[in-house]
């Protein structure tokens, strides 16, 4: 074989490789909740709550929620019960985030303050 159909012929391998390697893998009906529940959970025993859409590796919409125990739970995304856990979830940390933003703008307001008490004293004394 001369060399140059052996580096075409080697070029082509590794392009084909790379192709391969590169591709998404496709896996149907692996979901990860195989059975749901429509059981009624209390936001305070609740760490985190996740709902993934309907995608090519599952059909079906899923919520897990993980409790503070470290239990994972799948809950039914039909149930009437779930739909207002969620809804509660969502209001809830919406209302964390606020909580932290104003403590953030508090903070820096004393920083603000304390900074130009110290100029006006510093202005003083020279």
């Amino acid at each position: 074989m001369k060399k140059s159909n052996v580096s075409l012929l080697l070029g082509i391998i590794f392009l084909a490789l790379m192709r391969v390697q590169g591709a998404p893998i496709l896996r149907s009906g692996r979901c990860s909740c195989i059975n749901t529940n429509d059981v009624m959970i209390h936001l305070k025993s609740l760490k985190d709550l996740q709902q993934f859409a309907p995608s090519l590796s599952c059909e079906k919409t899923e919520i897990i929620a993980t409790m503070r125990n470290g239990d994972q739970i799948c809950l039914n995304p039909d149930s009437t019960k779930v739909k207002e856990l969620i809804k509660k979830w969502e209001k809830q940390v919406k209302q964390e985030k606020k909580q932290k933003k104003g403590k953030k703008y508090q903070k820096s307001r004393k920083v603000l303050k304390v900074k130009r008490s110290q100029r006006a004293h510093q202005k003083k004394t020279t």
